[in-house]
């Protein structure tokens, strides 16, 4: 009953989430017909289509609009406009309050005089009032003393009868009142959308203006020119457009002008695709009617601001119910807080997508929003699988019923070991110190391969090579110059030298200290005839060295506490090179290590499980090894595991993706392809990451320079990046709290640096998806800190990434204001992008701070005297 039980609880809490986006919305009933309309044609959806407008167009929609006004206010006579006045009398119950455009364009403005002062003098009848300009003072075109001389102008050529005025937003009124001294009316626009105000206020920002413009213009005829409100298109402030708020201010609207006995145009009768250019999106729906000339108002009834709130609720419960039955009973065993952990996972992703379906469920669609889809749904697919298996691994790690049990009894056998150890350029102390541990093992039966490559300075090796010599029989040193295939070749080379008695393989890497018990405790696991692979976690014993190595130690930790253990409860363990031991059959039956792979150990790892055979994880550390001592390694470090990551994904794409099983191969189960898959999905995320910082800080240069044509992202979009941060940042502090280190400074130090990672991450995806040739980078060992100024110039692009981020967040804030819900809500994506970028600058600085102390490397070192000649010295 328990996921039942989790998956009610999520579609109640789903079902109540939609629920409660609808509200009420109380608006007084609307009978009558409305004063005026502002109009443009219907049915016009990009500027091409304005150039000729046909005379039978004109005629429906003014057929149309005089059973709901007696007014129509136009623009312009431009265009085939000036056939309106003409046909209004044709169709009748209709007068034109006429529009002159006016703008910079001397010419032109000729041009619309010459047209429009005869149409006023042959319709003195239709026409009834004449806007001489609209906006052309606040758009900064033509001068207050300008306009007023084209409305002299006018006003001396038309017939007395007629109003001329001039029309434009309430402010510009007051700041030039000499307007007002000039028309026969104050045109006031009263757009309380523009302004931020809430619908609910709509009521009161029109009767305050009002009371202002006429105490400001006493004994004056105040018209308000324009009003109205979208009913799509980004909220502003506390302006939340949409057909609700449409309706409920209206209604409102027009029982107060009539109560008042206001002259008004609504703004508008058609809406107009065409403006979205000019306007952003919410340009497009000032209609009363949309663009196919259909009624979109609600002007009696109860109104609500999500009226099909049950229809996505329905939806949502569905997906809950059918992922949550597809995923749950595929899960092992959980108590309860883990099922409503991958529930509530389930249900935030399915509500994410359909609000964002909702967000670009609009009428009139445009190349924007299509480019802007065809760039986020990805994106948005990509963060709902991530927080689904990010959830899941959370809920598994902290509530799991049973695990498989690790009793690794020893039956007295002791199979014979052969130990691998590569070396290349490495300090020949350090590689001592590691064979003196190998000479301590409590066990009977092993040897010892060294086998140095491409070394070119035998100062290097020959030191080893006495060592060795020094150590006994079962050392043996092999110095071998143009070893092709990185790693895998020499490991190959070795697997060669092996001798034919061993029948497991170990590899551990030149700086690592093994335990004395390593070999003893790990052998039991190949009684089992299936296990192939046995893994011992990596382990650090520089940890005390400094901050900065204390920092990335846990950040190492979470990944062998928390996802290892995890990913051996389903035989699908990360082979991670060294403290590994192979069964030498398996080994060679799959055809050794890939040249071709700069990880070999993990495409290792994953061919042994195609093949059929088992892992087993040991989570008990049995061997130290050492850190990079600089920023620049550690991340080069991780740069080269990621890219192998994308080699293996690529090459293996059939078997992981398709669950193809490779010719001659058992193939792999659906869990180990799930943990494979699932292990790189935020390594992919972040290299979707890197593509989308670029874009976002170019869209917000846009959106800062050119607001008109390109606006910030709607709000739901910002909150998947934020909430998609949050979440990952929550789940590694509490995992690595819970299962690493109780300390929160140690999980809050772990969790910054893997954030600093994130670039290092992404590019390596990128590059590792569209590229084959990347060389093998060795980790050096033992190297001289960094100074400060050295680490933060290797983090120059992060730093670059860092201050881009800074200056969008900049251009945002003063291009645009940040005064609506959407541009507040980027701003805080924005800030969330730029924190990885600035977490590479912290650990950067943090690894250029002195060490406390420095890793003895000569410690238990054997003296030796000058080296003799080498064991071998092979030229490959």
């Amino acid at each position: 009953m328990r996921i039942p039980s989790a998956i009610a609880v999520v579609s109640i809490a789903s079902l109540l989430f939609w629920a409660a986006l609808n509200r009420p919305l109380d608006a007084p009933d609307w009978e009558g017909k409305f004063a005026g309309v502002s109009y443009n044609p219907s049915g016009i959806y990009n500027r091409g289509e304005l150039e000729s407008i046909p005379e039978q167009r004109i005629r429906e929609d003014l057929d149309l609009l005089r059973d709901w006004t007696g007014n129509v206010r136009t623009y312009s006579v431009d265009r085939g406009l000036d056939a309106v006045p003409r046909i209004a009398r044709e169709v009748g119950g209709l007068h034109v309050s006429l529009g002159i455009w006016l703008s910079d364009d001397t010419a032109y403005n000729e041009a619309e005089l010459a047209r429009a002062i005869p149409l006023i003098n042959e319709y003195p009848d239709v026409i009834n009032r004449v806007f001489v300009g609209n906006e052309a003072v606040l758009r900064g075109e033509l001068s207050a003393d300008a306009v007023v001389a084209y409305l002299q102008r006018v006003r001396d050529a038309v017939p007395e009868t007629v109003e001329v005025g001039y029309a434009d937003v309430w402010s510009t009124w007051l700041k030039y009142p000499e307007l007002a001294q000039a028309s026969d009316f104050v045109g006031a626009h009263l757009l309380p959308y523009w302004e931020g105000v809430e619908a609910g206020d709509g009521e009161r920002y029109i009767r305050d203006r009002m009371r202002l413009l006429r105490k400001t213009f006493p004994g004056r005829k105040i018209v308000i020119a324009e009003t109205g409100w979208p009913s799509e298109g980004r909220t502003k402030r506390s302006s939340v457009p949409s057909p609700a708020t449409e309706a409920y201010f209206l209604r409102n609207f027009l029982e107060l002008a009539s109560d008042r006995g206001y002259d008004y145009y609504l703004m508008e009768a058609f809406d107009q695709p065409w403006k979205q250019a000019q306007e952003g999106a919410v340009g497009a729906y000032w209609g009363i009617f949309d663009a196919h000339a259909r009624p979109k108002l609600r002007l009696a009834g109860e109104l609500s601001t999500l009226p099909d709130w049950y229809r996505f609720a329905g939806v949502a419960v569905a997906l809950v119910v059918i992922l949550g039955m597809l995923v749950m009973p595929r899960m092992p065993g959980m108590s309860v807080p883990g099922y409503l952990a991958v529930g509530v996972a389930i249900g935030v992703a399915v509500s994410e997508v359909l609000a964002v379906f909702d967000t670009w469920n609009v009428e009139y669609l445009d190349w924007g929003i299509l480019v802007s889809a065809a760039l986020v749904v990805p994106a948005l697919l990509c963060a709902a699988t991530l927080l689904l298996t990010e959830t899941v691994e959370f809920a598994l790690s902290l509530w799991r019923q049973r695990r498989v049990p690790d009793r690794l009894v020893p039956d007295g056998s002791h199979p014979f070991v052969s130990i691998h150890l590569p070396t290349h350029n490495e300090p020949p102390l350090m590689v001592m110190q590691t064979l003196n541990a190998l000479a301590r093992l409590d066990y009977p039966n092993f040897e010892v391969i060294v086998l140095d490559n491409n070394t070119g300075d035998d100062s290097l090796w020959r030191p080893v090579q006495g060592h060795c010599r020094a150590l006994g029989p079962k050392f043996r040193f092999y110095h071998i110059d143009n070893v092709k295939g990185f790693k895998a070749g020499a490991l190959n080379l070795a697997l060669e030298l092996t001798s034919v008695r061993a029948e497991i393989v170990a590899v551990i890497d030149s700086d690592y200290q093994v335990a004395p018990d390593w070999l003893r405790s790990a052998m039991p696991a190949f009684q089992d005839p299936r296990v192939a692979l046995v893994q011992c976690p990596q382990d650090y014993r520089d940890a005390n060295s400094g901050r900065f190595k204390r920092w990335i130690f846990g950040e190492y930790a979470g990944f062998f506490h928390i996802g290892m253990v995890e990913r051996n409860e389903h035989n699908a363990i990360i082979q991670h090179g060294t403290m590994c031991l192979m069964r030498r059959e398996a080994l060679e039956s799959v055809g050794g290590w890939a040249t071709w792979s700069i990880t070999e150990d993990t495409e290792l790892g994953l061919r042994l499980f195609e093949a059929g055979y088992v892992a087993h994880y040991i989570p008990r550390s049995h061997g130290r090894g050492l850190m990079p001592d600089t920023f620049d390694a550690y991340r080069k470090q991780r740069h080269r595991w990621v890219y192998g990551g994308m080699q293996i994904l690529k090459r293996h794409a059939g078997s992981l993706l398709l669950g193809r099983a490779p010719t001659g191969a058992v193939g792999l189960t659906a869990a180990q392809r799930y943990h494979f898959l699932a292990g790189w999905l935020p390594w992919l995320s972040d290299g979707l990451s890197v593509v989308f910082v670029v874009l976002a800080i170019a869209w917000s240069v846009l959106a800062a320079t050119m607001p008109a044509t390109f606006t910030v992202p709607p709000v739901v979009l910002s909150l998947v990046v934020v909430g998609l941060c949050v979440m990952k940042i929550s789940k590694a502090l509490w995992l690595h709290h819970a299962r690493v280190n109780p300390s929160l400074g140690a999980a809050m130090a772990a969790s910054l640096v893997g954030l600093a990672l994130s670039y290092t991450v992404g590019r390596a995806v990128i590059r590792g998806l569209v590229t084959t040739d990347q060389p093998f980078m060795r980790t050096p060992k033992c190297e001289a800190p960094n100074s400060i100024a050295a680490a933060i110039r290797g983090a120059g692009s992060e730093v670059l990434f860092l201050v881009s981020l800074l200056v969008a967040t900049a251009a945002i804030i003063m291009g645009t204001g940040a005064d609506d819900p959407a541009e507040v809500a980027w701003l805080a994506a924005l800030a969330v992008m730029s924190l990885p970028f600035a977490a590479t600058l912290v650990v950067a600085l943090v690894s250029g701070l002195p060490r406390e102390s420095a890793a003895d490397m000569a410690s238990g070192v054997v003296p030796v005297g000058k080296a003799g000649p080498p064991d071998v010295d092979v030229a490959a």
